[in-house]
Order: structure tokens, then C-alpha cells, then sequence
């Protein structure tokens, strides 16, 4: 019989948080789930590993050779999976509580939704501090009607924060490193009948470990603007809100400095699927740069973030 939760876990080398992952999974109370590992280790350590932590417990191992890089590792754990719900875990991801995964899959069937997700306790490794990555009911509304909203501000979170109906027309698109997550939540909740969301943090991430992708990406002039341009081409069809963009590319092509089409053109040829648009924008980077500069202030100051909450593109 099919189990109702397939739990997909890609790994690469990393032991040490992963015990706690599974340390996580194997004390819960909901016991309906399978286990799915999808390994692109290039040596033996993770599958002798498994062999100690998890002993005489049942689950899926795969070891990739060669490996299958991020996020191709993700999609062949998923694709394995015969569950009623997807419950992806990274190696580095916990659950907070023994009844995480059983307050997940019952709220999920009680809202009758297609994709869910809950809080996140971060947890900063390096200094030991957490804090709790939490969605506002006014953001969520707008999330249910928009979800290109993730394009400016990814309010889900870590793809270990979601419970989804399997549904194998949806993966990870290997173009994305950086926003990878994002567009994955975006091509299904375009097409999700329904999306739900449980206000308490029932999965812990782990930030600033060893390998993790987002100090080496954050900052990459090339990667961001050609993720972020490749996206907007990916998504352009599903919205026709062409000053949010524009205003969001405004900030991005002044931040990493783009001062023509054909700079822009060199990094991401794609960008000529939308060519006019971004002559547009470029073209208007310098105009009432100073009023730009302050409403950007002004949307991320802490009194915008945590009392009047107004968004600066939707």
C-alpha cells in the first residue's frame, strides 16, 4: 500500500546535521511516510552512515554517479516518490516538534489545499541565534491571488517548510542555483487549486554551514541578473503587473551596475525574449534616482517590515 508522505532527502557529504535531520523524521508520531535518500556523495561515507543511524529502519537509497548537482539531486529523490504528499528535507533541516509532519498533513487535508507551508525556526549556526521566518496575513492573501509576489520576496521559505500533493508535472528546473525554490513555488501554485498555510514553525533551517549555496551566490552580479531575468521570462505570461517589474529591475540593474542593453544582453541572451522591456527600464535608471533611493529606504525600514507592512512592487 502507498504511504500517505514520501520524505525526499537530497544529500551531499554532510553527516552531521543530517543525523539530526533523521533523528527528527524517525521520532515522529505520524508513521505513514517513506523515506527517499538520493545521495550525489562521490564516495560511500553517507551510505555506510545511513546504515548506523537509521539501522533496522525501511527507506530508499540512491547514490548518483556521477552526481547529479543541485538541483537535479532533488528531482530524482522527488521522482522516486509514490506518496499521497511530497515532504522534501534537506540534510541540514530539522523538525521542531515529534507531531511536525502529523500537523502538516492534517491541516493540509483539513484545508482540502494542493500546497502547504508553515513557519521556520532559522537558525543561525555560527551565532547560535534564531528567529522565525513567518508570513502576514496580508501577504498571504495577496500570495493566494498573486504568486508571482515570490518573484520580489520569497515568503514560503526553504523548500523543507512545504507539504505538497505528488504531482510529477512539476520539478526543479536545472537553469535555477539561486532561485530555484522560488520558481518551483511559482510553476505550481500557478496551477495549485489551492494553496494553505500553518502559523507555527514546525521545521528548523540550518544557516551558515559548511557548503550551504547562498554565501556563494548572494552576491554574484552574473547569476543574480540572469536568474532573475530568465525568471521573469518564465512567469511573464501568468501576470501582467509590468510596473512591479519594472520597478524591481530598476533596483537590480543600478545595484550591479548595468548601464546598456548590450551589457545586460552579454550576461543573459534571453533577454531579448523581452527586449523592449528591459531597454525601458534601462533607460530609465538615472531618472529621479534620489526618490527611488528613499522609497526603497523607506519600504525596508523595520517600521515598513514590522507594523505597516506595505509592499514595494505588488
Amino acid at each position: 500500500m502507498k504511504k500517505a508522505v514520501s520524505i525526499c532527502i537530497p544529500t551531499y557529504k554532510q553527516t552531521e546535521y543530517l543525523k539530526k535531520c533523521l533523528e527528527s523524521i524517525i521520532t515522529q508520531d505520524f508513521k505513514d511516510y517513506e523515506l527517499i535518500i538520493s545521495d550525489d556523495t562521490p564516495d560511500d561515507s553517507i551510505e555506510q552512515f545511513l546504515k548506523t543511524v537509521l539501522k533496522d529502519k525501511p527507506y530508499f537509497y540512491t547514490r548518483n554517479q556521477p552526481s547529479l548537482g543541485m538541483p537535479e539531486n532533488w528531482n530524482s529523490a522527488i521522482q522516486k516518490a509514490e506518496g499521497k504528499y511530497i515532504k522534501i528535507m534537506h540534510h541540514d533541516d530539522l523538525f521542531t516538534q515529534t507531531n511536525s509532519l502529523r500537523l502538516m498533513v492534517d491541516e493540509i487535508e483539513k484545508q482540502k489545499a494542493s500546497f502547504l507551508f508553515c513557519q521556520t525556526d532559522v537558525w543561525h549556526v555560527k551565532t547560535g541565534i534564531h528567529h522565525i521566518h513567518k508570513i502576514s496575513g496580508k501577504q498571504f492573501s495577496i500570495l493566494k491571488k498573486k504568486p508571482e509576489f515570490l518573484f520580489f520576496k520569497n515568503m514560503i521559505g526553504a523548500p523543507s517548510t512545504t507539504l505538497y500533493v505528488n504531482n510529477k508535472a512539476f520539478s526543479y528546473d536545472r537553469k535555477f542555483k539561486w532561485l530555484v525554490d522560488i520558481d518551483f513555488y511559482m510553476q505550481y501554485l500557478f496551477h495549485a487549486q489551492k494553496i494553505g498555510y500553518l502559523p507555527l514553525p514546525l521545521i528548523s533551517t540550518a544557516h551558515d554551514t559548511e557548503g550551504q549555496v547562498t554565501g556563494s551566490v548572494i552576491d554574484d552580479k552574473e547569476l543574480q541578473i540572469r536568474e532573475h531575468v530568465l525568471l521573469f521570462n518564465k512567469i511573464k505570461k501568468h501576470t501582467r503587473n509590468d510596473a512591479g517589474f519594472a520597478s524591481f529591475f530598476d533596483y537590480l540593474f543600478f545595484k550591479y551596475r548595468i548601464q546598456s542593453y548590450s551589457e545586460l544582453e552579454k550576461i543573459v541572451p534571453d533577454a531579448n525574449e523581452h527586449k523592449s522591456f528591459f531597454m525601458l527600464v534601462i533607460e530609465g535608471l538615472s531618472k529621479n534616482r534620489g526618490w527611488k533611493d528613499f522609497k526603497k529606504r523607506l519600504f525596508e525600514s523595520r517600521y515598513n517590515n514590522y507594523i505597516f507592512k506595505f509592499e514595494q512592487f505588488i
